[in-house]
């Protein structure tokens, strides 16, 4: 008796495996055959990146997303098809013979847009269709080709886990940037450099090591689309990382190979979209990062380019944007070098009583804790009759489609299927 991967999606991904990818030569011949040269010509550009610390998070990653896997995919029958009828999504990557799973072909990857429709159909594919199953809230998330036609386009490509109906700063925080490249050109000795890396050297002379490009190249993506997280593949190998907010340390897996399993690929990105989307139990950084302020609240590419002090007294932008300025000089926004602000933890809207006050350090790190502090001080805004705190992560009401409801009813189904009720992840109106 064949079975949907629907009556038993747990089931079905602990076995399904990515197909082998079919080369039109071995990639050690493509190498031989004009590649080699451009295996390590990323065009990255001459910046200051201060990515100081670059942590591995060894076989512990393995642990997280296998126990993710277990408490959060769903293991009995959901009564929808397999087929989404609307958006024709369906699941592409084959299991054990016990599902019913039609064999998708493709064409032999001779380039690395060849590579990417194996990229795109197999594994990417089935995921959103999973994860629209899971979490109906994301059902205007999708996979889209991130095209700026640079100089890179024949070894370097990119796709980007976004809402494809709306551009926001709350979403770009929560989307993932997926690169590509090619075998041949991302080995797998190549691929394992790449997680070992310490940090990213500044201020070098030497030309750029093909490790360190490759970091380069996706800290320059990352930080474009502000984008913290992301997933490195040629295919038959994944890593997967995160950066901090302020762009200094970056977390990476270890490597996973397209056949491997506990876990597999399709566990590994079911996981790591989850994570970026804050869903329950997901991914978190392990560890405090002192970063610089100006880092951690720009919007804005540029300003994460640190340059020199050319002058003694430098006026920085308010955090605000007012355009004003106090008639007292050392009172005006943003004064570098001004007298140290007194900052009452009852916040601007009392006047100043007995309370402790802090001086504002002159340590960004120190400042931002300071600010991090006062922040935990606030009273907890709450609407009426609401029963648990709206998510921190997003601001705007468009982005959290219903919070009270339990259920999610499918696009295919006149079923309905029982999800926890809690998180913007867990509803969506039809």
């Amino acid at each position: 008796m064949a079975y949907r991967a629907t009556d038993d999606l747990q089931g079905y991904l602990r076995d399904a495996v990515l197909p082998r990818l079919k080369l039109t030569h071995k990639p050690e011949l493509m190498l031989q055959q004009g590649y080699k040269s451009r295996r390590n010509t990323l065009t990255v550009r001459q910046r200051r990146r201060n990515l100081t610390n670059i942590v591995f998070l060894d076989s512990a990653f393995d642990e997280l997303v296998n126990d993710w896997i277990k408490e959060h995919v769903p293991n009995r029958s959901l009564c929808l098809y397999d087929e989404d009828r609307k958006t024709g999504e369906r699941f592409t990557v084959r299991s054990s013979h016990r599902f019913n799973v039609p064999e998708l072909l493709l064409p032999v990857a001779s380039d690395i847009n060849r590579v990417c429709d194996w990229l795109d159909n197999f594994p990417l594919q089935t995921v959103q269709r999973v994860f629209h199953i899971m979490f109906p809230a994301t059902k205007d998330w999708g996979f889209v080709t991130l095209d700026d036609h640079d100089c890179d386009d024949d070894n370097f490509k990119k796709f980007h886990w976004t809402d494809v109906n709306q551009d926001h700063p709350d979403i770009h925080d929560l989307s993932v940037v997926v690169a590509c490249q090619p075998p041949w050109v991302l080995s797998d000795k190549s691929m394992w450099q790449f997680t070992q890396l310490k940090s990213l050297p500044e201020c070098t002379t030497r030309p750029l090591r093909g490790k360190e490009r490759l970091w380069g190249k996706l800290w320059d993506t990352c930080v474009h689309n502000q984008t913290p997280f992301f997933i490195l593949t040629s295919y038959q190998q994944w890593a997967f990382g995160m950066f901090s907010r302020g762009w200094t340390t970056a977390f990476v897996s270890p490597v996973i190979d397209a056949q491997s399993r506990s876990p597999t690929v399709m566990h590994a990105l079911l996981y790591w979209l989850g994570s970026a989307l804050r869903a329950p139990g997901g991914f978190v950084q392990p560890v405090e990062v002192a970063e610089p302020v100006h880092n951690v609240f720009s919007d804005d590419e540029s300003e994460l380019e640190i340059a020199g002090p050319k002058k003694e007294l430098e006026i920085t932008p308010s955090l605000s944007g007012w355009s004003g300025a106090s008639d007292e000089p050392a009172s005006s926004a943003g004064a570098a070098g001004a007298a140290a602000l007194d900052v009452s933890d009852r916040g601007v809207d009392e006047p100043h009583g007995p309370d402790v006050l802090f001086k504002k350090s002159k340590d960004p790190a120190l400042t931002w804790e300071m600010i991090e502090l006062w922040r935990k001080e606030l009273p907890a805004k709450r609407t009426e009759n609401e029963s648990f705190p709206p998510p921190t992560f997003a601001t705007s009401v468009a982005l959290l489609p219903d919070f009270l409801d339990d259920s999610a009813t499918s696009d295919t189904s006149d079923g309905t299927v029982g999800v926890p009720c809690g998180h913007w992840l867990m509803s969506a109106r039809r």
